[in-house]
């Protein structure tokens, strides 16, 4: 009786029963048949990354948002562009280009592109090792790693169907899975840090086609937590269009170099340069809004030391200059300064958290348009300059190296003192 009775149902209750019968792995699995049969794809997504940072009560949180558009077809051709503001400079834009013979991926952070050979198939083109060298990140399921791959389980879990609901004018299955932590967080890191991470996807009803994802990402590493998500939402999806190798075409912008491998900028060199001169001045306010001029320290020695509140060797690095630095050797006539950069947004306010979070008792002071940054030929941080008791360059250290900073002052302060 139960068997017919379900029958009965299917009949005259028809796309309700069938629709209310769909397992969250049978949804999966028809969007990624939808993706893999067809011979190219053309996309559209407004992306918003959020990153939280810092430990429980102390969180810095900061928001960027990028426009991608992305063309793909059969059988290795694909042109991928993401455009965005980075920390309030000029608008960058990274990509993966392939035109069927020759492989590029466009780095901003180098002003450079790397040329390869072509793969023969887009599953080689499009994969975590040659988006990271665009800069991208491959996290979760999207439509061209289901068209390219064909197989979400290669980095997916169960899925779980959460509920149907409406986004825009179109009806959706939510779907919760479980997905591998990409490439950059699953690699070598340090004992002690976990990372996890899940995709939230929205899929058309009528079209099975994905039209928004969140995925989101937690990494911890003792005190210090970080949580990432990513919303993509897809403004404009066409299956098979009508493309022309010469749409895959590449130039690359100008000013940057075609390279076979990515050459790191010499910021040791530019910054050198430095070394031996008068330190450049300035005149930034400090957390209370008073102006300090970096004349007013002169007969001392100072560690004028740049940093960002959202740079994790920035954090780590944060506690042993209080402690290590100003702590220990203020008493002899050494002053840290901390210089704060490359703020997000509000950067008066993420400096006061920064501070806050971390006890800092030095002068720190807010670098709120990255002028000084400029100046000082800052290229990575942190950064920290030993100026001498005659406002002169001595040492300059790239990265969290405190043991480095305190070898640069030990020098100094043995150094016999001119009359």
């Amino acid at each position: 009786m139960r068997r017919y009775g379900i029958v009965w149902l299917t009949v005259f209750v028809g796309g309700w029963c069938c629709v209310h019968a769909q397992t969250a792995t049978q949804i999966l699995d028809q969007t990624t048949k939808v993706y893999a049969q067809i011979q190219s794809l053309r996309l559209e997504v407004n992306t918003e990354m959020t990153t939280v940072m810092g430990s429980s009560g102390n969180e810095m949180r900061s928001t960027q948002k990028t426009t991608q558009r992305a063309l793909a077809m059969r059988p290795n051709y694909i042109r991928i562009t993401a455009r965005y503001d980075q920390l309030g400079m000029n608008s960058v834009e990274m990509g993966i280009f392939c035109d069927g013979k020759e492989l590029y991926m466009q780095s901003p952070y180098f002003q450079q592109t790397l040329k390869q050979a072509a793969p023969k198939t887009l599953r080689e083109v499009y994969t975590d090792e040659n988006l990271q060298q665009a800069g991208y990140m491959l996290a979760g399921l999207d439509p061209i790693y289901l068209m390219v791959h064909g197989n979400w389980r290669k980095i997916a879990g169960q899925p779980r169907l959460v509920k149907r609901e409406t986004l825009g004018n179109r009806t959706v299955y939510k779907l919760s899975v479980p997905i591998k932590p990409p490439l950059m967080f699953a690699g070598d890191t340090p004992a002690g840090t976990r990372a996890s991470a899940y995709q939230i996807l929205w899929i058309g009803v009528q079209d099975r086609l994905i039209w928004q994802s969140q995925v989101v990402m937690n990494v911890s590493e003792g005190r210090l937590q970080l949580m990432m998500r990513i919303t993509e939402r897809y403004t404009r999806q066409e299956l098979n269009p009508r493309l022309q190798p010469t749409a895959f075409a590449y130039k690359p912008p100008q000013g940057y170099e075609i390279v076979s491998e990515f050459k790191a900028p010499d910021i040791a060199g530019v910054t050198n340069a430095l070394k031996g001169q008068p330190a450049p001045e300035f005149a930034l306010k400090d957390l209370q809004g008073k102006e300090v001029r970096l004349a007013d320290c002169k007969g001392k020695i100072i560690v004028l030391n740049f940093f960002a509140h959202w740079c994790g060797p920035c954090r780590k690095e944060a506690p042993e200059l209080e402690k290590g630095l100003w702590q220990a050797y203020k008493a002899r006539d050494v002053v840290v300064l901390g210089v704060a950069t490359w703020a997000h947004d509000n950067p008066t306010k993420r400096a006061e958290e920064f501070a806050r979070e971390f006890k800092l008792t030095f002068p720190v002071l807010v670098d709120a348009e990255n002028k000084v940054a400029e100046m000082y030929r800052v290229s990575g941080v942190p950064t920290t300059f030993i100026i001498d008791r005659e406002g002169v360059v001595r040492e300059f250290v790239v990265g969290a190296d405190v043991a480095a900073i305190k070898r640069a002052i030990t020098a100094l302060l043995d150094a016999p003192q001119q009359p």
